[in-house]
């Protein structure tokens, strides 16, 4: 329990006669954005979101004993002052951005606890996932209690957290932080997603590493562009910038799109910089020794010499990138490199190039996460890189999303693909059709298949793979859902591609 003005301190709302004494001194239980988790004492911050507003829900809050609110002073006036009138005993706190208060007032609550504990943010397109689960690994192989905030789901040492957000918001996020503290962990892995850091979920962390794995296009729907998509992940840097921590360190890929631009960005911060890649360029770089369908192996080099030779359960260039991020983030915080290497060794990621077949198959099918036109080139490139007899891709798009991205990914498909099949992902709320001629328009050829039905989709690629070809299910990854516009079901592409496998190899 706080007092609002040790909430509020510091912090300029847009008229500062709201604050009167009472109002500074109303003890704040609870906080929270939400009006059906509204308890008595709690504060209620009204949020405007992409389909929804807050603001609408102030009168739920109250009624639910919420005793301070905060708005939009962009807001409805005749609303607002409607609620003022009939709820004259709450205090009604006008704010420029009431996104940013709450992760302002959130860190209050719950005493900035990212001030005592080692706070590394992963931004970028892709790899952020694969970057978290690797650094995961090799801290607790160092002996360091560690928290993971990500998309596949959160966790505090080994109990996991339910969120349906990459990067939760704000409240979400201290409150995880809170209770990390309280369970004696010393540092927190997270994934910081474009949208979280455009709409302040991240803001008032104290971050002492920011990871920068690569930029492509994604989320356009919602940034518009390329140069706000970029400023959004940027953005991550500025929060480092302002953190409390006396060491600070940016990580970024050498290879990545717009590096010159980011490179620049950071060190106008005054933020030191380090660089990975698989190019000697770099201050952290490999050198591939072997890639093919059991595992990965490569050189690994710190500022030009020679450290050690790294293997990787995991497949693909990519990974290989994502490690090399990692062995930056362990050199420059002296980590130890053996220990730390084979630890990653043993990282495996759900739904990130997830082979689903056994040895006995006479093929490979494998599940990922790619759904954007970079990451569906990128294990599609690797696919081939084995040299199979052919590639079989079965992905389609989400609805509701960026619908520039989709004959994008098509020409990508056709152009690494020998067979294609076209199906659904997660339609939500839009119409199918629509969503399939966005995609077909990639196409130059007509050498695909379209099964909407998902699972007959895979079930398909299946019985049409043959000895020594690669199935790559593409777009889902860990996913255990399916978005239709009427309902959401269990669907998860790795179960629907065993039980394709037993029936048309009962035997293995």
């Amino acid at each position: 329990m706080k007092y609002f003005k040790e909430l509020i301190k510091d912090y300029k709302v847009s008229k500062e006669k709201q604050l009167t004494e009472e109002c500074l001194n109303t003890e704040i239980k609870g906080i929270s954005y939400n009006s059906r988790l509204i308890k008595k004492n709690y504060l209620f911050t009204a949020i405007k979101g992409l389909k929804d507003d807050g603001h609408k829900y102030i009168e739920n809050a109250v009624k639910n004993k919420a005793v301070i609110i905060i708005y939009d002073n962009a807001a409805d006036k005749n609303l607002i002052k409607e609620f003022k009138r009939k709820y004259n005993k709450v205090y009604f706190i006008a704010v420029k951005n009431p996104r940013e208060c709450l992760a302002y007032i959130s860190a209050k609550f719950f005493d900035e606890p990212t001030k005592k504990i080692n706070t590394i943010a992963i931004t970028g397109t892709n790899g952020k996932t694969t970057t978290t689960y690797l650094l995961k690994s090799v801290l607790e192989a160092s002996k360091y209690k560690t928290a993971l905030i990500g998309t596949i789901k959160n966790m505090i040492g080994k109990s996991e957290i339910k969120t349906n957000l990459t990067t939760p918001e704000s409240i979400d996020l201290e409150n995880i932080f809170y209770k990390s503290l309280k369970k004696e962990v010393s540092h927190i892995v997270m994934e910081s997603s474009s949208q979280a850091l455009a709409m302040n979920r991240c803001d008032y962390l104290n971050y002492d590493t920011a990871i920068f794995t690569n930029i492509t296009e994604d989320h356009l729907d919602y940034h518009k562009d390329m140069q706000s998509y970029l400023k959004a992940k940027l953005k991550l840097f500025s929060l480092l910038k302002e953190s409390s921590k006396k060491k600070k360190l940016a990580i970024i890929n050498i290879d990545t799109n717009n590096f010159n631009q980011i490179y620049n960005y950071i060190k106008k911060l005054g933020i030191k910089i380090v660089t990975y890649g698989i190019n000697e360029n770099a201050d952290y770089y490999g050198k591939v020794i072997s890639l093919n369908s059991k595992n990965t192996e490569y050189e690994f080099y710190a500022k030009g010499k020679f450290i050690s030779k790294v293997k990787l359960s995991m497949l693909g260039r990519f990974n290989i990138l994502n490690s090399l991020s990692v062995l930056a983030y362990i050199c420059e915080y002296k980590l130890d490199i053996e220990k730390s290497i084979k630890a990653m060794r043993k990282v495996q990621v759900a739904g990130r190039f997830e082979i689903v077949t056994k040895e006995k198959h006479p093929f490979i099918a494998a599940v990922d996460y790619s759904h954007t036109p970079d990451s569906l080139e990128n294990i599609l490139i690797e696919a081939r890189k084995l040299n199979p007899n052919r590639v079989i891709t079965v992905f389609g798009c989400g609805g509701d999303r960026d619908r520039k991205k989709r004959p994008i990914m098509a020409q990508i498909a056709e152009k690494y693909s020998d067979i294609i099949i076209l199906t659904a992902d997660n339609q939500r709320t839009e119409n199918i059709n629509q969503i399939m001629n966005d995609i077909e328009k990639g196409f130059k050829n007509n050498n695909y298949k379209k099964i909407i039905d998902r699972k007959e989709a895979i079930f398909e690629a299946v019985k049409e793979a043959k000895k020594n070809d690669i199935v790559i299910i593409a777009g889902k990854g860990h996913e255990t859902y399916q978005i239709f516009p009427d309902k959401t079901i269990h669907f998860d592409d790795r179960e629907e591609a065993k039980e394709a496998l037993k029936k048309y190899y009962p035997n293995i």
